[in-house]
């Protein structure tokens, strides 16, 4: 189910200022605006996604008329969106591992404006996976390859960030990395993803002591914690660090994930999972056989 947002959210969102959203929809007729239950008007990921690109025409001086007539609203197809992404993602990596700022910007403007789950999988993860293949075969330095990963980590943190809007109920998940795992960005991705199915992310990042997890884990009770092994290591120690984590909370699901928790795979169990992707997660949460807890608030959980 898509994620809905509110007028406010949107308006934080996109940095449309109420009125004039509201103005461009009712002279424009621009959004099929729909409303919950309760009235309220709703809009989803591609809505916002739409607006963003609205918004960035206007900036650069285009008339709000003539910016709709070049954007293909929600539900129509672009004609260019195919050929698009190989362009952009070949354009930023050469623009990153250049260092040139001045080329990279256009192309980082147009991914600002496609939807999140769109710009992770036909942008962000395509130039990760080019940079680091770059980087291991010896085309490109390690100050490139920090350089280009940095740009992604802001991109992703960023949307991240706007993303903390979960309601109270919510599945919480924590995300963290192994204990010497340095490589965060594609839990980072799979963090972004969560937050897009509604969930709260607590975000810690790489290399998290496991005595810190645990003990956050035994405070807050969260649903899941997602626990990310990218680089070889011994099945048993990415297993033993699942176990303690596991151990920290009753009520707690752990869920490995990266290519070094692969070899994990048939030691699962009730509440010990292996994920290949976040919306692997999300449906096998979405069937899951145990009961939650009655209240997610923060308050109930610092408790």
């Amino acid at each position: 189910m898509p994620l809905s947002y509110r007028v406010k959210t949107v308006v934080e969102l996109t940095g449309i200022p109420r009125n004039t959203l509201i103005a461009w929809e009712r002279s424009h007729n621009l959004l099929e605006t729909r409303r919950s239950a309760a009235g309220y008007r709703i809009y989803e990921d591609v809505d916002i996604a739409y607006l963003r690109r609205l918004k960035a025409l206007v900036d650069d001086g285009v008339a709000i008329s003539e910016a709709i007539s070049r954007v293909p609203a929600p539900g129509q197809p672009s004609s260019t969106r195919d050929a698009a992404r190989p362009d952009l993602v070949s354009g930023l990596v050469a623009a990153l591992v250049a260092f040139d700022g001045k080329m990279g910007f256009p192309i980082l403007r147009r991914v600002d404006q496609m939807p999140f789950a769109e710009a992770i999988q036909d942008v962000w993860r395509p130039v990760m996976f080019e940079v680091g293949r770059l980087w291991e075969i010896g085309e490109i330095p390690v100050a490139q390859e920090h350089f280009a990963t940095g740009v992604v980590r802001m991109a992703l943190t960023s949307m991240l960030r706007s993303l903390e809007t979960a309601q109270e109920g919510s599945v919480e998940v924590v995300c963290a990395c192994v204990p010497g795992e340095a490589h965060d960005l594609p839990l980072l991705a799979v963090a972004v993803e969560l937050a897009l199915a509604g969930w709260r992310v607590i975000w810690l990042g790489a290399d998290v002591p496991l005595a810190d997890l645990c003990a956050l884990v035994a405070t807050r009770t969260p649903d899941i914690v997602c626990l990310s092994a990218i680089y070889s290591r011994p099945s048993d120690e990415v297993l033993t660090a699942g176990r303690m984590v596991l151990a920290s909370a009753p009520r707690t699901t752990v869920v490995l994930g990266g290519p070094a928790a692969a070899e994990t795979h048939d030691h699962q169990g009730p509440r010990l999972w292996v994920c290949a992707t976040a919306a692997e997660l999300v449906r096998r949460w979405s069937v899951h056989p145990f009961p939650r807890p009655d209240t997610h608030t923060l308050a109930t959980k610092a408790s």
